[in-house]
């Protein structure tokens, strides 16, 4: 008997709810699933990736997949377990954001539908009469969702929100033979109240099923996709380097790899077990960690990128030969802070004047321990003439002691 993708969502330990499996298991195989991604940024977040991959997974499994753009949605803010309301954004920015998005879902091979296409022509009065007469108050009221924020208020705005996210369920299981929502385990109240709709339209036996996938946090509890200085890690290179990903991503922690790995890549699941005992055999060479980091940087840019992100981890903390090329720079540029400086520039000048060290005292004792490297060769002289031999005769790498390294641009 084959494997469904049920099977495979239980056996990496990814599925949190069902709404209800007997009616997911008859369901036919050309049916739709969907997620839905707002567009609150120029891109989409490495938290996000989650539902990305179970989509794709779903595609492998013979399914249509569809990516749902929040231009409705977007506009409102889901108010799902925050304390505070969002930020609005105007519909300049809403735009802007969704043209980057959507490229982004199309470059997983995923179909984009953008749901303000179901509301654009509505009046409030639409509004009041269709979504808004779905679904019983105290209903919404009773949702854990809704109810955690209650004390701190909550606008009717956040409040509509899960009726449009309700109908655009209602909708696509109508018009696109969705059948599946997926969404993350802080969205089943807002996943459920769709299946609430399609069954007072269709019936007690309308074929419609819900699902929700564990969150994916880090040990402290927090959801991965934000970066150890609280920013995101973005799926777009511009906004990101897949370098600093891939760096991120090899400081996971041993308690969280194996879930990680069976989350988020594509590896079969006998290869993660095998990854894991030959991890277990020696921690300190993270041989877990360095497959996790390069699957997604490898799923999300490509497989090239990837290889070279673990080259250059490679020459950069572990003592390989040096042999960075001018466009490993660019990965470098979004994970290293950038020093600009005056061509011939004396080296003590730029260390004291940029800040890397504060005094003449401290400079001259990392010189005597031989702590300072440009572009891999050691610096023993303060007084030594800076200006780029490598990488275009425009940067150059430096190091200081075993773990910090900056970008000098010459100017």
């Amino acid at each position: 008997m084959s494997l469904s993708i049920l099977d495979e969502l239980k056996k990496r330990s990814l599925l949190k709810n069902i709404s209800s499996e007997e009616k997911f298991d008859a369901l036919p195989k050309n049916c739709a699933v969907y997620t839905g991604f707002d567009p609150t940024a120029k891109s989409l977040h490495l938290g996000n990736f989650l539902l990305i991959s179970a989509l794709l997974r779903f595609k492998k499994f013979g399914y249509k997949a569809y990516a749902v753009l929040g231009g409705i949605t977007g506009m409102i803010g889901d108010p799902s377990f925050r304390e505070t309301e969002r930020s609005f954004l105007d519909i300049k920015t809403i735009e802007e954001n969704k043209k980057h998005i959507k490229k982004q879902l199309e470059s997983f091979g995923l179909e984009v539908i953008d749901n303000l296409e179901f509301y654009k022509n509505w009046t409030l009065v639409d509004f009041l009469t269709k979504p808004g007469k779905m679904v019983n108050i105290n209903y919404l009221l009773a949702k854990d969702s809704i109810a955690t924020r209650l004390e701190n208020g909550l606008t009717f705005t956040e409040f509509s929100y899960q009726l449009i996210q309700g109908w655009d369920f209602k909708t696509l299981y109508e018009d696109y033979n969705v059948k599946i929502q997926v969404g993350g385990s802080d969205q089943w109240g807002n996943v459920t109240t769709g299946l609430e709709m399609i069954r007072k339209i269709h019936g007690e036996n309308a074929d419609a099923v819900g699902l929700t996938l564990n969150l994916v946090t880090d040990e402290n509890n927090n959801k991965i996709g934000k970066s150890s200085g609280g920013g995101n890690l973005w799926l777009s290179k511009e906004m990101t380097s897949p370098f600093s990903i891939y760096q991120q991503l090899l400081n996971t922690s041993d308690v969280k790899i194996e879930a990680q790995l069976k989350w988020l890549t594509f590896l079969e699941l006998g290869e993660i077990d095998k990854i894991i005992k030959t991890h277990n055999l020696d921690k300190s060479k993270r041989v877990a960690q360095r497959a996790f980091a390069f699957e997604i940087v490898k799923t999300i840019h490509s497989e090239k990128i990837a290889k070279k992100c673990e080259e250059i981890s490679q020459t950069l903390f572990n003592k390989g030969k040096f042999n960075l090329k001018a466009e490993d720079i660019d990965l470098l540029k979004g994970y290293l802070p950038v020093i600009k400086f005056q061509k011939n520039q004396t080296f003590i000048e730029i260390i004291k004047e940029k800040g890397i060290l504060s005094s003449n005292r401290e400079i001259r004792e990392f010189l005597s321990k031989k702590s300072f490297m440009l572009d891999g060769e050691v610096v023993e002289d303060e007084n030594l003439k800076v200006f780029a031999k490598h990488f275009g005769k425009k940067y150059l790498l430096l190091k200081k002691g075993k773990k910090d390294f900056y970008i000098l641009e010459e100017q």
